[in-house]
């Protein structure tokens, strides 16, 4: 016992080391009764308190806490999602040999918007896999964040986290500079304060997406911060076993659930959402690549082209809704007849997922 310890402390808390051969007499009695000597021992210990006070960090909290930064997927600051995505998937559990690779739905899923309660249409990643993420339109650096990225938990604390890097080639990339002050004395299976993280995707619950600020990589060399055309999200590897750790910008152990044995371990992929776009960026790579915007939409579908060509819009189905001719140049069609739902549209070649709102 210790009785200057003012912290309530229950099973899993806490670790403790004694050396039994360390034990000290404190008191003897001589039992008259039955002629043995009875001796209390004391063996010294060391408690080493492994649990944080929720909300004690210093970063922002929970959704719907004071200075939560957040944000929800039906905001209005949204100007469009993710429309192509690659992945490279990481295994249900990287400690263990052999162990098969993620196999909880595709690339597909991480594309177009997410909802504000559906947690089923995300791609695992795995331990230590990746997604990439492309757009129609890149990222700019603007006023606030600049983009979100969505995960899918459960609830506030059940927090899957990964690194996000960015790039404006597709070659380079730059990773944000992320924080875990989480302890690491005992290993995280399911809770995750978020006041103790920063710069990390998952932060928040499903629905509510992690924003990053471009600003913060201003001085970052091999990338244009006004022209993002690629978004990179990373596993952690939440083991404080430092075989499997992985660490944050300062060198701290990343402590999240792990391991979660399972075909959907790791970082579930729902969603990146872009808030400042720029819609000023022209393709000069390929200018046969067809752009256009904006996307989701409820009314109005901007198309631009190098040359006069004509484009289909499909249903998911695959039939033709639509038939549209374009001109060179930006070219604006209204489809707010069309029912809501995701579209393909077809041009010289290229398909591009839409959705309509």
């Amino acid at each position: 016992m210790d009785m200057g310890l003012g912290q309530t402390l229950s099973d899993g808390d806490f670790e403790k080391w004694a050396d039994p051969a360390a034990g000290v007499i404190v008191d003897s009695t001589y039992d008259n009764t039955y002629n043995y000597w009875w001796y209390t021992y004391v063996y010294p210990m060391t408690i080493h308190a492994a649990s944080q006070p929720l909300g004690a960090g210093p970063f922002c909290g929970i959704v719907g806490t004071e200075g939560c930064t957040a944000i929800p997927a039906n905001s209005t600051a949204i100007k469009g999602w993710a429309t192509a995505c690659t992945v490279e998937l990481g295994p249900e559990n990287i400690s263990v040999e052999g162990s098969p690779l993620v196999s909880y739905h595709s690339a597909q899923d991480a594309i177009g918007p997410c909802t504000m309660n559906d947690n089923l249409s995300v791609v695992a990643l795995g331990d230590g896999g990746s997604a990439t993420v492309t757009f129609d339109l890149p990222i700019m650096n603007g006023e606030g964040p600049d983009f979100a990225v969505f995960e899918n938990s459960f609830n506030d604390y059940f927090l899957e986290l990964a690194f996000v890097e960015v790039s404006s080639d597709g070659v380079r990339f730059v990773r944000f500079p992320a924080t875990s002050l989480t302890q690491t004395v005992r290993q995280v299976t399911s809770s995750v304060d978020p006041t103790f993280i920063n710069n990390l995707a998952g932060k928040y619950k499903m629905g509510y997406g992690t924003p990053f600020d471009l600003e913060e990589l201003r001085d970052s060399t091999g990338i244009d911060i006004n022209n993002i055309t690629h978004v990179r999200v990373v596993d952690v590897v939440g083991s404080i076993n430092p075989l499997y750790a992985t660490y944050d910008a300062f060198g701290h152990m990343v402590n999240d659930p792990w391991p979660t044995n399972s075909y959907s371990s790791g970082f579930d992929l729902d969603g990146v959402a872009v808030i400042n776009q720029n819609t000023n960026a022209i393709n000069e790579a390929d200018e046969a690549e067809v752009s256009f915007w904006p996307n989701p939409t409820a009314d109005r579908l901007n198309i631009s082209v190098a040359s006069a060509s004509e484009a289909r819009l499909m249903d998911i189905n695959g039939s033709t809704v639509a038939t549209l001719t374009l001109h060179a140049g930006n070219n604006t069609f209204s489809i707010a007849s069309l029912p809501a739902g995701i579209y393909m549209l077809s041009v010289d070649g290229n398909v591009k997922k839409i959705v309509k709102l």
